[in-house]
């Protein structure tokens, strides 16, 4: 194994293979495009998707649908703000399996794109009234992966019988059936 290393660390390329390109002036700037991920080994058919999809996404615009095999998919938008709503009212199921979806930046290839989170609205349930707050949301959200949204007031508060946290988790990990939440402080010693 030492010996195929030793080798490869020799390689170099060859001067006419050694030239750098340039793609700054080819590079898109609408970057109005989502790569979706189904939750699926089972085929989807993208004709079903595309038709379904353009109904419940109601956008302004119409958008592209393409395949990239393995039931990843890339809808390119005409609106910023159309692309925005969907990511905005994710997730986004369909034929019952959970649509991952991704906003490409202009740097990343789709090959390389993990669909390891997706965003979900989580309900915390059984606060005191008055520790509704978004600090406390942005705690307990925040051990359940990347809190993106605290739905509360705009003095900070959510009173009712419950609070909604919209958080990004891994879903490659089990869902916790809940958390202990304690409202004293450190103990003194």
């Amino acid at each position: 194994m030492e010996e195929i290393t030793n080798q490869c660390a020799g390689l170099k390329l060859l001067v006419r293979e050694g030239n750098e390109v340039d793609l700054a002036m080819t590079v898109r700037k609408n970057g109005c495009v989502l790569v979706g991920n189904f939750c699926t080994k089972r085929r989807v058919n993208l004709e079903s998707v595309a038709r379904v999809l353009k109904t419940v996404w109601r956008t302004e615009e119409n958008f592209e649908v393409y395949d990239m095999g393995d039931n990843k998919i890339i809808f390119h938008f005409s609106l910023k703000e159309d692309l925005d709503k969907v990511l905005l009212l994710s997730p986004w199921s369909f034929d019952k399996y959970l649509l991952i979806l991704h906003q490409l930046s202009t740097e990343e290839a789709v090959t390389k794109v993990k669909f390891n989170n997706a965003s979900f609205w989580v309900q915390i349930h059984g606060l005191p009234t008055m520790c509704q707050t978004k600090e406390a949301g942005v705690v307990i959200g925040g051990t359940l992966g990347k809190v993106e949204k605290v739905d509360v007031d705009a003095k900070g508060f959510r009173l009712g019988g419950y609070m909604r946290i919209r958080v990004s988790m891994d879903i490659t990990v089990p869902l916790c059936r809940g958390r202990l939440v304690h409202l004293r402080g450190p103990s003194p010693q």
